[in-house]
């Protein structure tokens, strides 16, 4: 056989092979991340035990949660404890630092990013009491907050150097005009770390920061009212702060999951309806869980690709062979 049909043959033989496979089948899926989600129940989720940083005894838990530690646009949940659980009060959109979160213990000074975790709250400012349990301070144009090098590093102080933030200034341009202290840093959550980071509020303004969380007037006020000492900020990326929901009996294989011998085939493999499916969307196991987007409901050709490709298209050969040499022994062809 000469040369030119056998570069011919192996040539089709390769053309079918590529016919015959799907597209996803040629190389290695490529595992993509899933795309960042915001949970939009904290306050189920803690009643469910399902977040990662202690709430304590608090009477209110405020959350404020971002969809990855680079983006500063967040979901700010107030939640309140009942005697079932925490049940949520109000849900409003914030700003934190203008580079997000920072990964829990991680934050230091000049980072413009938020903090991780859980933090108690027993302070808050401004510039008039609006009937507050916490310790209030109404700010004057000697307030500071100790910064870098003070005495009063973190803290409440008037007079101070200009190392110190200027409460009375950020408070006239909106930004503090209603803000409780986040207990980052301090006491009594933790004696402070110079370099930590300090003036970690949650106030107003509602735009990105250097490191506070920022919302509307109508939030920060609501938040510096309601809230009493010893109600915490819960704070982070929400896949870092929330844990996955465990398993629920619908989503393990059990005896009772199996189709009934007795009944008939049509109805073992109709589709579950929307009423039946309890587990949520995002924890839900699928059995396209991982699969390319590709490879979802096509036709299973993979068997016809892999014998051509075993033959090293022997099979394909032999046909056209036998069909242009009628009676011909195939010489060579195991040499292919």
């Amino acid at each position: 056989m000469s040369r030119h049909i056998v570069r011919r043959t192996l040539l089709l033989a390769a053309l079918v092979a590529g016919w015959a496979l799907p597209a996803g089948a040629h190389a290695a899926p490529v595992d993509t991340p899933r795309e960042a989600a915001q949970e939009p129940a904290p306050c189920a989720k803690l009643t469910a035990g399902q977040v990662r940083f202690p709430a304590a005894d608090a009477a209110r838990v405020v959350f404020v949660t971002a969809t990855d530690f680079q983006v500063n646009t967040v979901l700010i949940t107030g939640c309140a404890r009942g005697p079932d659980g925490y049940i949520q009060e109000w849900q409003a959109a914030g700003f934190v630092g203008a580079n997000g979160f920072a990964p829990e213990g991680a934050l230091r000074e000049g980072q413009y990013r938020s903090p991780t975790g859980s933090f108690s709250v027993t302070e808050a400012l401004g510039l008039a009491n609006p009937g507050t349990k916490l310790t209030y301070h109404a700010v004057n144009p000697r307030s500071r907050w100790g910064g870098p090098g003070s005495r009063s590093y973190n803290s409440y102080l008037e007079g101070g150097s200009r190392a110190d933030e200027n409460l009375w200034y950020w408070a006239n341009q909106g930004t503090y005009a209603q803000a409780a202290v986040v207990n980052y840093n301090r006491l009594p959550d933790a004696p402070p770390v110079p370099g930590a980071d300090y003036a970690i509020f949650f106030g107003a303004g509602n735009k990105v920061s250097a490191g506070c969380v920022s919302t509307t007037l109508e939030t920060s006020t609501l938040v510096v009212k309601t809230l009493v000492p010893g109600d915490r900020f819960i704070m982070g990326v929400a896949a870092d702060v929330f844990l996955p929901a465990p398993p629920s009996a619908a989503a393990t294989p059990s005896a009772a999951a199996a189709p009934s011998a007795a009944a008939p085939p049509s109805a073992a493999a109709a589709p579950p309806t929307a009423s039946a499916l309890q587990v949520p969307l995002s924890t839900a196991p699928s059995q396209a869980q991982g699969a390319p987007a590709s490879a979802i409901n096509q036709p299973d050709l993979v068997p016809l690709g892999a014998l051509l490709l075993a033959g090293g298209g022997t099979a394909v050969l032999v046909l056209l062979v036998r069909g242009r040499h009628k009676g011909r022994h195939l010489q060579g062809v195991h040499h292919l």
